[in-house]
C-alpha cells in the first residue's frame, strides 16, 4: 500500500502522521463533490470546546536520580511525557537491628506547564557522590561528619540556594529548559528556569531534541535530531553560575544563562545513538562527543573533539570509523569511566571499544547469549531485548580500590537484570557477567540506580511499561526484595461507564452522591498474564493500608457512634476508645506487626468510665488522656507519680465538649451542659497541682439561647475562639483571652435569613492556609450540617462587627456530615457522609478566594491491588500528640471502621486529588469490557497466552518458543476481590474459553443483546471478529452469538447457539430497537433483524461507504458512524433502506465518537490527536426534518498529545449541581498512553470570555513560562479563524494553573497590564481598553454582576475544571 508521511503541529509540537494515498485522494474527491445544501442551509451555530487533563499520563520516558532542588534532597526525577516528577528517597537508614529498614519515594513535587512534550531530559553540574562515605560498619556521627563530601555533608538548610545538578530538557516546541528547585524562607519549592530556543528544523521530521547528551564533567552538551543535525553547547561552570545567580537577597534569574557558546553541527545519515565520553586521567579539558550515525545500511562512529580553554570555532570533527555488520544497529551507548572507551550493547553481544583516541578504535566482543528463557515467553514472537543500563551508586570516585573497572548494571525488557565487571587491564577486558535478579515488571528506557549511601546494597528503580513498576533491593547472592511500587495502568486500550448495583444499598460509592447513583469507570489495562487487568479508575486522596484488618467480632453490633485514637506510651502503641449508645471499650493495639487488639476490662483502667457512653476523648502534650461522658470529666496520666483526675456532674448531662491544646502552654476544655433551666457553655483548663492533675474553671458560664447541636475551641491569633452550633441553624463565636471568661463574639445563620431553612451544623473543623501565603486573622470553618451539605465560612478575626462570612456549600449527600480536623495538616479536613470519607483541603494559592479541594478517599492494599472499599461505620486519626519513633502507628494515620473490621492506613499528604486505581488481575490480555445491568457484571474480552513447551529446543534457547491465543470471556463482579475460575471447588463458572476458533482470527468486541418476544428478553452475547490479516482482502469474519443465562444462585452459563460466517472482517456491532442488528462488514454497514418467531435474522439491509467502520453508535433512531478515512457519518434507517443523513467534510482516520447529552453534536476522535464536534442540525420530528446527503458542519476542534480512543459519559457531581451552566453529564476521554481528559462544550458568548483570558494567561511567564513564539503575534480577542475551528479550543489546563497561580490576584494584574508597544496589533491599546472589553465578555456571557465581575468569572472557572471522576 501507498502510503507517504506528513508533519502537523499537535500540542505545541511536530508530529509525524502517515496518510495512505487512497486516503487523499478520497479528501480531494469529497471536497470537489461536496453536496451544496451547506452553503444554503442554516448557518451552524458557534460553539466552543472546554478541555481538561483530569488523569496524565503515568508512562515514564526516563528516571534521574540527581539533587536538583537542595544538596540535602536526596532527589530522583521521573520524566513524563510532558511533566515531571521529583521525589525524594526517604527512610533505608540501616541499622544492626535493622538491616534492610523501610525505603520509600515521598514528598512529591510536580512540574506541569511545559505545554509540550518532552523529548529527552539529562542533568549536569557536580558529579553525582553517594550520600554517606566509605566507612564499614559506621554511621553518621559527630565523629567523621567533618569527613564528608562537600555535596553530602549535613548542613542547616538555606534558602536560595542552587542545588548540585541542573536538569536540562528538551521540548518538542523546539525549546532548551535548564531548571532547578530552590527554598524560600518559609521552606517553600520554587523553580528557576532559563531557556533557549533550539534552530528552525529546515526538513520537518528531523524533530531536534530527541538526542541529548551532557559531558561527564558537565563543559559542554549536546542536541542532536533524528538525522543530519546537532547542535553543540559550551556550558558555564557550576562556580560561574553561583557566582551570577547567587547572592544574599536572592537569586537573580536575569543571569541564570548556563549556555555561553554554541555551534551547529553537520552530521550525513540518521543518528542512532549519541554520547559524550570520559577523557583520560590527567586530560582534563579534553571534551570528546561520540555519534553513531547510520546511512546506506552502514554504520559508522562520529567522533568531535573540543578542548574547553578553546573557544566552539576550535571543534574539530575526527575521521570516522565503519562498523562491523552483526554492530550496526546497537541497542545502547554506555561510556566507560577511563580512557574514552565505550561499549555497545546489541541483541546478542557486548563490544567494548578502547584507544578510540588513536585513530582506529579496538573492540572486543562478549556475547550476551540468553541465559535463561524470557520471563513472559508468550509475549511476543521476538526474544526481548536490553533497553537500558544504569551504575551503581556505591563507592566514591576518589575511594574505589580498582578506578579504571566498571561495574554495570543491564537490563533486558522483561524484567532479567545482569550485572557486568568490566575492567581496563583485564584480559578480556568485560571479566565477569553475573545473574544479578529479576524484576516483576515490563521495562523500557526508564531504569536508574538510587543513591542509599555506600553502606547499603543497591536500590533499583524501574517503571514498567505494560504494568506497574517499582523499588527493588539487589543484594549479592540474594534474592530481590521488592520494597515499593509504581503504578501504571497502560496500556488503557478500552473504557466503559457504569452505574453499578453496590452492596452498601443506596451508599454513596464513588465519593459522589445524589438522587442519580454515580458513574464507575471501568478499563482494560495492561498486557500478559502478570499485568492483564481491569482496572477501575478512581481519582482523590489514597490511603494506604498498613498491617492486617483486625476483626472486632462483636463489638460492630453494638452500634458504634465514634471512636478516638491515644497514644499508649509507655508501650508504644494505640489506645483505640470506642463508644456506643450504652458504653465505652477501650482497646489496646501493640506496637506489633500483627495488631493483636487487647479489649480492656474496666480494673485495667479504673480511672476512666467505661459503663457510659463517650462524648469527648483526648491527648495532651503532657500525656494525659481526658475522657468526657454524660456525667463525668475523667483524665489519667501515663507517668508514673502524677495521680489521675475525675469530676462527676453534681446536676445536670454534658451534651457537647470539645479540647484545645495551647502550644507550649496547657489544655483547654470547654463543653456544653444541659440543666434544668437551659443549656450552659463552661471552659476550664488542665494542670498539674500538687501531683495531681487538676482542672481549674475560667470565669462564669454562659447560658445559651438555644440546645446545642456541636462545639469546637481553637487557638486564633493568640486568643481562645470558640464555636457553638445550635438547633436553630446558627453558629455562634465567643471569644477569650488565655486564664479570662468567654465572651459572645457573633452569630451566623446558616438559613441566610429565611426562616424556614434549619440546616444545623452537627460538626466543624477549622483550616488555615500554609505560611508560605498566610494571610493574618484568616481562617476557612468547615461546617458539616445535617443534610449532608459542608459550608464553609471564612472567619475574620481581625473583622470584630462580621467575623464570619459565607464562602461556598458543598453537597456530600443527605445525611449528616461529620467533620474532623486532620491531625497533622492544619490546612485539611476529613469528612463522612453516607459511608464514604471526603478529605477537604484549604487551597495553597493567593487567589482571592477561599475554597477547598474536595477528595473522595480510596483504601488501597499494596498486597491486594483489588481491595473494594467496604463502607464506612466510624472514623478517627492517630492524635498528633503521637511522639515520633513510633514503630507502627504514626500521628495522623487514619483508623477506618468497617462493620466489625477496623483498617489502619497511611494518608497521603498530597493536597491534590490523586489516580488512585483498582485493579482485578486476569491471567491475560484484556481488549475489551462491557457491563451487564441485568447480570451485575463486568463482561470482559481477552486473551490467554500459552506456551508450547514442545516447541523449546533445549540447546538453542535464544529462539522463541510457538505460542498459542486463546480468547476468553470472563465474568466479573465488579466489587469483588477475587476472580473465580470455572475450576473452582463451587462450580461458579466465571472464565469461559472459546473453542470455536478458526486460525489467525482475532475477536474485536463484545455485545450484551437483549431481543424480546413480547415481555420476555433473551440475553445473547454477541462477539465480532476478524479471520486473516485484516488488511488483506482475503480477510473475512463472524458474528458469534452465545446464549447467556444465570441461575438462581448467580451461577453463570454461556453457550455458543451460532456462528454467522461473513464475506469481510466485522469491525464492530451494536444493537437497534428491541430486535436487530447493525454490524460494520468490510466498506458495509449492515442493519439485520431477528423475527422472533422464526429465530432467523431477516434479509440484511446495507450501505456501503468509502472507508471501514471502526465505531457505530445508536442515538435518537440515527445510527453514528466512525470510518478510518472519511470522517464520521450520521445514517437514517427508513422505508427498509439505510439513507446516508449528512458526513463530515474532511476525510479523517476516526477512531471514535460520542453523541453529545442534550445536544445535536457528536464529538469524534482520530489518529491526529484531534477531537472534533459537528453539528447534526436536526430538530424537531426526525422524519420531518430529515435532508438526505448533507455536510456536518464542523464547530470546534481541538488538538492533544495523544489519540483519543474511548469516550464516554460521566454524571456531573452534585457539589456542581449549584452551577447551572454545566451540563448533567460531562464527557470523559481516555487515550493509550493512560491519560484521561474531560470535555465541556460552551456557548458562544462563554466560548469568546474564555479564549480571551486563555490568551492573556498563555503571554503570562507565571502561568506559561515556556510559550511558543507565535503566542504573541496572535491577538487576544478570539476571532473566527474560518472552516478549521482551532481557535474554539478553551486549554482547561491553562486556565487552571491561572487560577493556582493567582486567581483574582494575576486576573486583576494581567487585565491591567499595559501592552507592548512592540505588539500593539496582538492587545488593545491600553489596559483600560483589555478590561473594558473583558467586562463586556462578562456581562454577555450572564456570568457575573457588575461590581464583581473577576471574583464571580474565577469562581465559575473553577467550577467548570473540577474533575468529575
Amino acid at each position: 500500500m501507498s502510503v507517504v508521511q506528513t508533519r502537523v503541529i499537535a500540542d505545541g509540537r511536530w508530529a509525524t502522521r502517515t496518510l495512505d494515498i487512497h486516503q487523499i485522494l478520497a479528501r480531494n474527491k469529497e471536497e470537489k463533490t461536496m453536496p451544496q445544501e451547506l452553503q444554503t442551509g442554516p448557518k451552524p451555530p458557534i460553539w466552543g470546546l472546554l478541555t481538561k487533563t483530569v488523569v496524565r499520563s503515568p508512562v515514564i520516558k526516563s528516571i534521574i536520580p540527581a539533587r536538583v532542588r537542595h544538596r540535602s534532597k536526596n532527589d530522583v526525577v521521573f520524566v513524563y511525557e510532558d511533566f515531571i516528577e521529583i521525589k525524594e528517597i526517604v527512610g533505608g537508614e540501616r541499622t544492626e537491628d535493622d538491616p534492610l529498614s523501610d525505603v520509600s519515594l515521598d514528598n512529591t513535587v510536580i512540574k506541569r506547564d511545559f505545554d509540550s512534550c518532552i523529548l529527552a531530559a539529562r542533568v549536569f553540574g557536580l558529579p553525582r557522590q553517594p550520600k554517606v562515605p566509605r566507612y564499614p560498619g559506621r554511621f553518621w556521627d559527630e565523629e567523621y561528619k567533618a569527613e564528608a563530601s562537600p555535596e553530602t555533608k549535613p548542613d542547616p538548610f538555606r534558602e536560595h540556594e542552587i542545588p548540585p545538578q541542573i536538569l536540562v530538557l528538551t521540548l518538542a516546541s523546539r525549546i532548551l529548559v535548564f531548571l532547578f528547585g530552590y527554598y524560600d524562607v518559609h521552606e517553600e519549592i520554587h523553580f528557576l528556569s532559563s531557556t533557549k530556543q533550539l534552530p528552525a528544523q529546515i526538513p520537518l521530521i528531523e524533530e531536534l531534541g530527541v538526542h541529548l547528551a551532557v559531558d561527564p564533567k558537565s563543559r559542554a552538551m549536546a542536541v542532536g535530531a533524528y538525522e543530519t543535525r546537532v547542535t553543540f553547547y559550551a556550558l558555564e561552570s557550576m562556580e560561574q553560575m553561583r557566582e551570577k545567580v547567587q547572592s544574599s537577597e536572592g537569586l537573580n534569574a536575569t543571569n541564570f544563562k548556563p549556555v555561553r557558546d554554541e555551534r551547529h553541527l553537520h552530521v550525513d545519515g540518521f543518528i542512532l545513538k549519541m554520547d559524550f565520553l570520559h577523557p583520560s586521567k590527567g586530560d582534563e579539558y579534553h571534551v570528546i562527543l561520540l555519534l553513531v550515525v547510520s546511512k546506506d545500511q552502514r554504520t559508522r562512529l562520529v567522533r568531535f573533539e573540543w578542548d574547553s580553554r578553546s573557544p566552539l570555532s576550535d571543534l574539530e570533527r575526527k575521521p570516522g570509523q565503519t562498523l562491523p555488520h552483526p554492530e550496526r544497529l546497537p541497542l545502547l551507548l554506555i561510556p566507560l569511566t577511563y580512557g574514552a572507551a565505550f561499549a555497545l550493547v546489541c541483541e546478542k553481544q557486548i563490544i567494548v571499544y578502547r584507544h578510540i583516541l588513536a585513530g582506529h578504535a579496538k573492540s572486543e566482543v562478549c556475547n550476551l547469549e540468553h541465559y535463561e528463557p524470557p520471563e513472559e515467553p508468550g509475549a511476543s514472537k521476538n526474544l526481548p531485548i536490553w533497553t537500558q543500563w544504569a551504575r551503581p551508586m556505591r563507592i566514591a570516585e576518589a575511594e574505589r580500590p580498582h578506578p579504571n573497572v566498571d561495574h554495570i548494571y543491564l537490563c533486558r525488557e522483561d524484567g532479567v537484570v545482569r550485572f557486568i565487571d568490566i575492567r581496563e587491564d583485564s584480559e578480556p577486558m568485560v571479566s565477569s557477567i553475573y545473574r544479578a535478579g529479576i524484576l516483576n515488571a515490563n521495562v523500557g528506557t526508564a531504569f536508574a540506580t538510587l543513591d542509599l549511601g555506600e553502606e547499603s546494597n543497591d536500590l533499583i528503580v524501574a517503571a514498567g511499561e505494560m504494568g506497574d513498576g517499582g523499588l527493588w533491593y539487589f543484594r549479592p547472592r540474594e534474592p530481590v526484595d521488592m520494597v515499593g511500587t509504581i503504578r501504571n495502568w497502560t496500556p488503557l486500550r478500552d473504557m466503559m461507564s457504569a452505574i453499578t448495583a453496590h452492596p452498601a444499598g443506596d451508599a454513596v460509592l464513588n465519593g459522589k452522591t445524589g438522587s442519580v447513583k454515580p458513574a464507575r469507570l471501568f478499563a482494560c489495562s495492561g498486557r500478559g498474564p502478570r499485568h492483564g487487568a481491569i482496572t477501575e479508575i478512581r481519582t482523590g486522596t489514597e490511603a494506604v493500608k498498613l498491617g492486617p484488618a483486625i476483626d472486632l467480632g462483636e463489638l460492630a453490633d453494638r452500634g458504634l457512634d465514634h471512636m478516638w485514637a491515644l497514644p499508649d506510651r509507655s508501650n508504644f502503641g494505640i489506645y483505640l476508645m470506642v463508644a456506643h449508645p450504652t458504653g465505652t471499650e477501650l482497646i489496646l493495639l501493640p506496637a506489633s506487626d500483627d495488631l493483636d487488639p487487647r479489649v480492656l476490662v474496666r480494673s485495667d483502667v479504673e480511672e476512666l468510665d467505661l459503663d457510659v457512653t463517650t462524648i469527648a476523648a483526648g491527648s495532651t502534650a503532657e500525656g494525659f488522656i481526658i475522657q468526657v461522658t454524660p456525667t463525668s470529666v475523667n483524665a489519667i496520666a501515663q507517668e508514673n507519680g502524677v495521680l489521675p483526675f475525675s469530676s462527676k456532674l453534681e446536676t445536670g448531662t454534658i451534651t457537647a465538649a470539645s479540647f484545645l491544646t495551647i502550644p507550649m502552654k496547657t489544655t483547654i476544655l470547654l463543653t456544653v451542659v444541659r440543666k434544668e433551666h437551659g443549656f450552659y457553655l463552661h471552659h476550664g483548663q488542665f494542670g498539674v497541682h500538687a501531683g495531681r492533675i487538676a482542672f481549674l474553671e475560667l470565669g462564669e458560664a454562659i447560658q445559651l439561647q438555644s440546645e446545642t447541636s456541636s462545639v469546637s475551641v481553637h487557638w486564633i491569633d493568640d486568643r481562645i475562639v470558640a464555636f457553638v452550633g445550635t438547633l436553630a441553624g446558627t453558629l455562634q463565636s465567643y471569644t477569650a483571652d488565655p486564664g479570662s471568661s468567654l465572651t459572645p463574639q457573633f452569630e451566623y445563620s446558616f438559613g441566610r435569613g429565611d426562616p424556614s431553612s434549619s440546616l444545623i451544623c452537627d460538626s466543624l473543623a477549622l483550616l488555615t492556609t500554609p505560611k508560605r501565603i498566610k494571610e493574618e486573622s484568616k481562617y476557612l470553618l468547615m461546617c458539616g450540617l445535617r443534610n449532608g451539605v459542608v459550608d464553609t465560612l471564612l472567619y475574620d478575626a481581625s473583622n470584630a462587627d462580621t467575623p464570619l462570612s459565607s464562602c461556598d456549600s458543598i453537597e456530600l449527600g443527605h445525611t449528616s456530615v461529620k467533620v474532623l480536623p486532620d491531625a497533622t495538616r492544619s490546612s485539611r479536613a476529613i469528612a463522612a457522609c453516607e459511608q464514604v470519607l471526603y478529605t477537604f483541603d484549604y487551597l495553597a494559592i493567593p487567589s482571592g478566594t477561599d475554597a477547598a479541594i474536595v477528595s473522595p478517599v480510596w483504601l488501597t492494599d499494596p498486597g491486594n491491588p483489588a481491595l473494594m472499599q467496604r463502607p464506612l461505620t466510624c472514623f478517627t486519626q492517630a492524635s498528633s500528640k503521637i511522639p515520633q519513633g513510633y514503630p507502627t502507628f504514626g500521628a495522623g494515620s487514619l483508623f477506618y471502621m468497617a462493620g466489625g473490621t477496623l483498617l489502619l492506613a497511611d494518608l497521603s499528604l498530597s493536597p491534590e486529588p490523586q489516580m488512585v486505581p483498582r485493579r482485578l488481575p486476569l491471567n491475560g490480555t484484556p481488549t475489551r469490557v462491557i457491563y451487564s445491568k441485568q447480570l451485575n457484571k463486568l463482561v470482559v474480552l481477552y486473551t490467554v497466552t500459552r506456551v508450547d513447551p514442545s516447541s523449546r529446543n533445549s540447546s538453542r534457547r535464544d529462539r522463541p518458543a510457538s505460542r498459542r491465543l486463546y480468547p476468553t470471556i470472563g465474568f466479573i463482579d465488579p466489587d469483588a476481590e477475587t476472580l473465580r475460575s470455572h475450576l473452582d471447588d463451587d462450580g461458579t463458572p466465571e472464565l469461559f474459553q472459546i473453542t470455536d476458533v478458526k486460525p489467525q482470527e482475532r475477536f474485536l468486541g463484545l455485545l450484551e443483546w437483549l431481543p424480546t418476544n413480547g415481555d420476555d428478553p433473551y440475553r445473547i452475547l454477541v462477539v465480532n471478529t476478524v479471520v486473516g490479516q485484516p488488511a488483506s482482502e482475503q480477510a473475512t469474519g463472524r458474528l458469534l452469538l452465545f446464549s447467556l443465562t444465570m441461575d438462581r444462585a448467580g451461577k453463570v452459563n454461556l453457550n455458543l447457539k451460532k456462528g454467522i460466517d461473513k464475506e469481510a472482517p466485522v469491525w464492530c456491532v451494536t444493537s437497534y430497537g428491541n430486535n436487530s442488528l447493525i454490524y460494520a462488514c468490510g466498506d458495509d454497514i449492515v442493519l439485520q433483524k431477528l423475527d422472533m418467531s422464526t429465530k432467523h435474522f431477516e434479509a440484511p439491509t446495507k450501505i456501503t461507504l468509502r472507508c471501514r467502520a471502526t465505531h457505530i453508535s445508536v442515538s435518537g433512531g440515527l445510527l453514528f458512524v466512525s470510518t478510518r478515512g472519511s470522517g464520521c457519518h450520521a445514517i437514517y434507517p427508513s422505508e427498509g433502506k439505510l439513507q446516508l443523513l449528512c458526513a463530515a467534510t474532511s476525510g479523517r482516520s476516526e477512531i471514535y465518537h460520542l453523541k453529545a447529552p442534550g445536544m445535536p453534536i457528536v464529538l469524534s476522535t482520530d489518529n491526529e490527536c484531534r477531537v472534533a464536534g459537528l453539528w447534526l442540525n436536526v430538530t424537531g420530528e426526525l422524519e420531518s426534518t430529515v435532508q438526505i446527503g448533507r455536510t456536518a458542519p464542523l464547530l470546534f476542534e481541538a488538538r492533544g498529545p495523544g489519540s483519543i480512543t474511548r469516550l464516554c459519559e460521566v454524571p456531573t457531581p452534585s457539589w456542581l449541581g449549584m452551577f447551572p451552566k454545566l451540563p448533567p453529564s460531562i464527557i470523559v476521554g481516555s487515550s493509550e498512553d493512560g491519560a484521561l481528559y474531560q470535555f465541556i462544550v460552551v456557548s458562544e458568548h462563554s466560548w469568546r470570555l474564555l479564549v480571551f483570558i486563555q490568551n492573556m494567561a498563555m503571554r503570562d511567564p507565571r502561568v506559561c513560562p515556556y510559550p511558543s513564539p507565535l503566542v504573541h503575534e496572535q491577538h487576544i480577542e478570539p476571532r473566527d479563524a474560518g472552516p478549521k475551528k482551532q481557535n474554539r479550543h478553551i486549554n482547561g489546563d491553562i486556565l487552571e494553573r491561572l487560577l493556582r497561580q493567582g486567581g483574582v490576584t494575576l486576573l486583576e494584574e494581567m487585565l491591567a497590564k499595559e501592552p507592548d508597544p512592540n505588539r500593539m496589533f496582538a492587545d488593545y491599546r491600553s489596559g483600560d481598553d483589555r478590561r473594558q472589553r473583558f467586562d463586556e465578555l462578562v456581562d454577555a456571557a450572564g456570568w457575573a454582576e457588575q461590581d464583581r465581575r473577576v471574583e464571580r468569572v474565577v469562581e465559575a472557572i473553577g467550577m467548570m475544571l473540577v474533575p468529575v471522576i
